[in-house]
C-alpha cells in the first residue's frame, strides 16, 4: 500500500455520535468523502437524517440513526442494529457533547449532571458497547473528542473543563488496556470553533475580542479544519499512534 492509500477510508464503517451538527457532522461528511460508510447518530432524527442526506447527496454512503447516547440501552440497540447492517464497526468517533457557561457557584446538580452524562458518561458508554465488537474484530480506531479546556481551564465552565479532562484520561486508559486487541484509542482537543455551541461567546464581543487576540490565526476555526485530523486517525496512517491528544487550536494553547 502506498501513502497516499494508507490514508484512505474506503468501506470502512465509521459511527459518528452527535453527528448532527457542528465538529460531528463536518468529520462525518468527510469520511463519507474519503470512502466510508457513515452511521450518523445524535438525538434529533431530522438533523441526523439531514447530515446522511449530505453525504449521500455528495456521492457518499451513510444512515441516519436518532439514539440517546446517554442511555445505555439505546446504545447496545444502535450498536446491535450496525452490526446487523454492516458485520462491523471499524471506525468510532464520539463527538456528541454540550458546553453551558456558567460560574461554578451557579452550576445546579441539574447541569452538572447533564453536561457529565452528556460528554463523559456517553463517551464512556459508547466506548464499552463499540470496544466489544472491536475486541471481538482484534481491530479498530476509537476517537474521542475532547477539548483544549480538558488541559486548561476557563473561569466560566467548570463542569466543561472536568468533563473533557476525564475523557483524556479515559482515552489514555483505553488505549493502555486495549492495545493488545490492536484498538488505537486518541482523543481530539479542539480549540475554539465557529459552532453553534460556541454562539453565546461569539455574540459577547470582549470575549470574542478576547480569542482573536489568544489565537495566534486571528480567528475561530471552521468545523471542516478539523477533518483532516480526525481522517488521519481513523485511517491506517496512524496505525502506531494510541494513547494521544491531537490538539486542533490554532494555536490557542501554545501561550
Amino acid at each position: 500500500m502506498g501513502y497516499i492509500d494508507s490514508f484512505k477510508l474506503l468501506d470502512k464503517v465509521a459511527l459518528v455520535t452527535g453527528g448532527s451538527r457542528g465538529l460531528g457532522r463536518a468529520i462525518a461528511i468527510g469520511y463519507g468523502e474519503v470512502g466510508a460508510q457513515v452511521v450518523v447518530a445524535s438525538r434529533t432524527r431530522n438533523l441526523v437524517e439531514d447530515t446522511a442526506n449530505e453525504i449521500i447527496k455528495k456521492g457518499g454512503r451513510a444512515i441516519a440513526i436518532p439514539v440517546d447516547v446517554r442511555k445505555s440501552q439505546d446504545i447496545e440497540k444502535m450498536v446491535s442494529s450496525v452490526i446487523n447492517t454492516f458485520g462491523r464497526i471499524d471506525i468510532l468517533v464520539n463527538s456528541a457533547g454540550v458546553a453551558p457557561l456558567n460560574k461554578a457557584i451557579d452550576i445546579s446538580v441539574d447541569e452538572w449532571d447533564d453536561v457529565i452524562e452528556t460528554n463523559l458518561k456517553s463517551t464512556f458508554l459508547m466506548c464499552r458497547s463499540v470496544g466489544k465488537v472491536m475486541i471481538g474484530q482484534d481491530k479498530g480506531k476509537i476517537i474521542n473528542v475532547g477539548s483544549v479546556l480538558g488541559e486548561m481551564a476557563s473561569n466560566m465552565a467548570l463542569h466543561y473543563c472536568a468533563s473533557k479532562a476525564a475523557i483524556v484520561q479515559m482515552t489514555r486508559a483505553l488505549a493502555l488496556e486495549w492495545s493488545r486487541f490492536g484498538i488505537n484509542v486518541n482523543c481530539i482537543a479542539p480549540g475554539f470553533f465557529d459552532t453553534e455551541m460556541t454562539r453565546r461567546q461569539q455574540e459577547d464581543v470582549s470575549h470574542r475580542r478576547f480569542l482573536e487576540f489568544k489565537i495566534p490565526f486571528k480567528k475561530l476555526g471552521k468545523p471542516e479544519e478539523i477533518v483532516g485530523t480526525a481522517i488521519f486517525l481513523a485511517s491506517e496512517a496512524s496505525d502506531y499512534i494510541t494513547g494521544a491528544v491531537m490538539v486542533v487550536d490554532g494555536g490557542y494553547s501554545v501561550w
